[in-house]
C-alpha cells in the first residue's frame, strides 16, 4: 500500500497570508496639505476679492518755502483682485456582493468598502495637488503629450497622472476636447501613460492632456504655482490686467536658460525678490523652496563636485570612503526645501506660503442627502442595480495675496536620467 502523500493531504491544509504590505499606490498632497492649514476664506458662489495698493499716492518734492508753492497732492490707486471657486470630486463604486463578501474577519482579511473609501479622500488631494501643479492657465492642464506609441503616452511628469482615471486630450489651451483617454497604470520613470483603448483620433505630440470636466479654458480651475508665480506685465493675473500696473503684478524670476542650479544663481533670485519688496517684508520673508526631485538632483550634484580633497592618509580602516550621504539637502539656500514628485521638471519655486490662502464655498466631505452618503445605482431597464456608488466633493479656490510673494527659477537643466 501506497503512503500518503501531500496531494492528498492538500484539501485540510490552511493557506497563509501576509498581514502587513506596503501601499505603494501615489497619495501625495504636500504642498496642498500646508495650504489647507493657512487661514481659510468663507465665500459664496459670487467671487471672493480683496484690494491691493499698486500705485502709492502722497506726492513727494522739493519746495522752496519763501513764497514758493506747496503744490498739490496724491492718493494710492487700488484694484481688487477676484477668484471664483471650482469644484472637484472623487468617487468610488463598488457592488454588494464584494462589500458583503468582506465585511468581517471571518470572510476576508480586509473590509474592501472601508478600504476604498480611506483611499478616496487621498485620492481626492492628489488630484488638488496634481492641480496646484498644472500649467500657467489654471485650466486644469496637467500636461503635455510628448509622444505616442500604440497605447503608449509619453508625458514630461507622469506622477502627476493616477492610473484607472480619465482625462481629456485638447489641443491647446482653449480648445475643444478632441476625446477622452482612460489610463490603466502609470510608468513614472519611463514617464508613460499607459491606456486602455485607443487613443482619440488625431491626437499628436504637443496636445495638451486636462483633468476631466475641466473646459480647458483660462482661469477655469484650480489656481496653481505657474498660475500666480509669471514674471509677465500682460495678461491677467486674478481678474486684473497685468499691462494696467506694469511691474506689480508679476513675480521675481531667474531664467536659468538650461544651465544647471548653483548657489550663485540661487542667490541672485533671492536678490531679485528683496528687491521688489519692503525690507521688512524681503529679508524676514519665510520661503518653502518647492521642486521636484530633478533639481533636487542638480543640487546634490553640485555638492559632489564642490565635494573637498581626501585625505587618504587620514581616512581610518580598509574601507573605502563612502562619498555620499543618505539623504539630499533639506534647505536650499537656508529655507526648506519641498521636494514633490508632482513638480513640474526643470523648475523650483520659492513659496512664501504664509501669503497663500484657501477661499472655500464648500468644505471637503461626503455628498449627503438627507444624510445619506451612499447612493444606489439603476439598470437600464430601470431596476436596481447591486452596486452603490459614494462621492467625496468640494469647492474652493486656492489664492496668493500678491505675485511679488514669492520667486521662482525656470528653465533649469535636467541631471541626466531625471
Amino acid at each position: 500500500m501506497a503512503q500518503g502523500n501531500n496531494a492528498q493531504a492538500l484539501a485540510s491544509q490552511l493557506e497563509a497570508y501576509v498581514r502587513r504590505i506596503t501601499d505603494a499606490l501615489q497619495r501625495d498632497s504636500m504642498a496642498f496639505d500646508k495650504i489647507e492649514k493657512r487661514p481659510t476664506e468663507v465665500m459664496s458662489s459670487r467671487v471672493l476679492w480683496w484690494a491691493l495698493d499698486l500705485v502709492p499716492g502722497t506726492l513727494t518734492r522739493q519746495v522752496d518755502p519763501d513764497g514758493g508753492s506747496a503744490g498739490r497732492g496724491a492718493a494710492i490707486t487700488q484694484a481688487r483682485a477676484q477668484v471664483q471657486a471650482a469644484f472637484f470630486l472623487a468617487c468610488t463604486e463598488m457592488t454588494d456582493l464584494a462589500m458583503s463578501a468582506t465585511d468581517s474577519s471571518k470572510k476576508a482579511v480586509g473590509d474592501y468598502k472601508k478600504r476604498n473609501l480611506e483611499k478616496q479622500i487621498s485620492q481626492f488631494r492628489n488630484l488638488c495637488e496634481s492641480l496646484l501643479n498644472s500649467d500657467l492657465n489654471a485650466a486644469g492642464i496637467l500636461d503635455t503629450i510628448t509622444s505616442i506609441s500604440g497605447n503608449q503616452i509619453g508625458v514630461n511628469n507622469a506622477n502627476k497622472f493616477q492610473g484607472n482615471k480619465v482625462y481629456q486630450v485638447l489641443p491647446a489651451v482653449g480648445q475643444a476636447s478632441i476625446g477622452a483617454i482612460t489610463t490603466l497604470n502609470i510608468d513614472v520613470n519611463a514617464k508613460l501613460l499607459y491606456i486602455t483603448g485607443a487613443v482619440p483620433g488625431g491626437a499628436a505630440a504637443g496636445y495638451v492632456l486636462a483633468v476631466d470636466g475641466s473646459p480647458g479654458i483660462v482661469n477655469s480651475s484650480l489656481g496653481s504655482f505657474q498660475s500666480n508665480h509669471l514674471d509677465a506685465n500682460t495678461g491677467s493675473w486674478n481678474n486684473l490686467a497685468r499691462g494696467s500696473f506694469p511691474g506689480q503684478l508679476k513675480t521675481p524670476h531667474l531664467a536659468m536658460n538650461n544651465f544647471a542650479v548653483v548657489p550663485s544663481a540661487v542667490d541672485l533670485g533671492l536678490v531679485y525678490l528683496r528687491r521688489v519688496l519692503p525690507d521688512d517684508e524681503g529679508e524676514a520673508m519665510d520661503l518653502l523652496m518647492h521642486m521636484g526631485f530633478d533639481q533636487q538632483q542638480s543640487l546634490s550634484n553640485y555638492a559632489y563636485q564642490a565635494n573637498p580633497t581626501i585625505l587618504w592618509n587620514e581616512a581610518k580602516g580598509d574601507r573605502n570612503i563612502d562619498m555620499m550621504k543618505k539623504m539630499a539637502a533639506a534647505t536650499m539656500a537656508g529655507y526648506q526645501k519641498l521636494v514633490s514628485k508632482l513638480a513640474t521638471p526643470g523648475r523650483i519655486d520659492a513659496l512664501a506660503i504664509k501669503k497663500w490662502f484657501r477661499g472655500e464655498l464648500q468644505p471637503t466631505g461626503p455628498l449627503t442627502r438627507n444624510g445619506q452618503t451612499e447612493f444606489q445605482t439603476y439598470g437600464d431597464d430601470g431596476g436596481l442595480d447591486f452596486s452603490v456608488i459614494n462621492y467625496i466633493w468640494g469647492g474652493f479656490q486656492i489664492c496668493l495675496e500678491q505675485p511679488k510673494l514669492g520667486l521662482y527659477y525656470d528653465g533649469c537643466a535636467l541631471p541626466s536620467g531625471t
